[in-house]
């Protein structure tokens, strides 16, 4: 064997050495066993609501489990972390919303994750709107009597949020109704929920998902939703715009991410699975039913530039409600 022959050799085995062919016979008989859907908020809130929905119907897609793990807390940071470090092999999924990845940007100087550096994307959800709520005690019935309830009792007005998005409207709320009050955030919105209802904070702008229980038990009020039009199982709920404060529309999204480096093969699987579920009539009736929700069908690539577009405008409502980045 002369020279070449054996550095070709040498050549050819570190190549094989280095190859890895279960890796993409892997690839290819993905998924194997169960997948972990994260989710960054507490059980019963909007987000963790849509994500068991959507996770029952990809697992007949998929022929493995699909169960949701919440991790919930610091605005997001605990979920957001927990995938961004997890293997990019397709088990660790992330359904997500816009606090996490479109406001978060905005409101912290430093994350403990990058939007577009840790995460590759799936697909989107859905899209939805936040209901401005008081407690059935208040003493207020419209927008314009808790704009005058808070100014005259300054010292005890106090609003609530469990996630960015309902920091942001009641920021937004309280600069264009010449008001104040103190800002109480929660781990997740269950819990401020119950504190509103209990009386610890006076108003608060909630996802339509965990509002429409309580309401029904005339527990909470609903004085106005953030959408543009009167929206389906609240239809007698105005407007902001209608209430009397003019441009001020709220929508949030929820989408899947999963680890930045995830095989495309695997992303393309999970997608294809995802788009199936959210073009199912049933699963269009729940969201509508839970949440008064409009699906949102988003290939990879069109639910990334979505996001980017979604991250300007709420850079820019950020800036203009006057918060600045902790």
């Amino acid at each position: 064997m002369n020279f070449f022959q054996t550095m070709l050799r040498v050549a050819t085995l570190l190549v094989l050495t280095l190859v890895n062919p279960s890796q993409a016979q892997t690839t290819e008989s993905f998924p194997t066993r169960a997948i972990k859907m994260v989710v960054p908020f507490g059980p019963g809130s909007g987000t963790d609501t849509v994500a068991r929905v959507v996770a029952q119907q990809m697992q007949t897609y998929l022929g493995q489990p699909v169960t949701v793990e919440n991790r919930a807390g610091a605005n997001g940071f605990i979920g957001a972390e927990a995938v961004a470090r997890s293997a990019p092999d397709g088990y660790t999924v992330f359904v997500t919303s816009a606090s996490i990845h479109s406001l978060n940007p905005s409101l912290f100087k430093t994350l403990p994750y990058d939007t577009e550096r840790d995460f590759a994307h799936v697909g989107g959800i859905m899209e939805a709107y936040y209901t401005l709520l008081v407690g059935e005690t208040l003493p207020v019935n419209n927008v314009q009597e808790l704009s005058a309830w808070l100014k005259a009792n300054p010292a005890s007005a106090s609003y609530g949020w469990g996630a960015t998005v309902g920091q942001i409207a009641g920021a937004t709320f309280l600069k264009q109704t010449n008001t104040s009050a103190t800002g109480v955030p929660y781990k997740s919105s269950p819990q401020a929920v119950t504190d509103l209802i209990g009386g610890q904070i006076k108003f608060m702008f909630n996802d339509v998902t965990t509002s429409k229980a309580h309401l029904g038990k005339q527990r909470l009020k609903a004085l106005a939703v953030t959408s543009p039009e009167r929206i389906v199982g609240l239809e007698e709920v105005p407007t902001m715009a209608q209430a009397g404060v003019a441009d001020f529309e709220m929508t949030t999204w929820v989408g899947m991410l999963v680890p930045k480096n995830t095989p495309s093969a695997i992303i393309s699987t999970l997608s294809a699975a995802l788009l199936k579920a959210v073009a199912l009539p049933e699963v269009a009736a729940k969201m509508q039913a839970c949440c008064s929700a409009r699906m949102l069908k988003k290939t990879p690539e069109a639910f990334a530039q979505y996001m980017r577009d979604d991250q300007a405008r709420w850079a820019k409502k950020i800036t203009e409600a006057g918060v600045k980045p902790e």
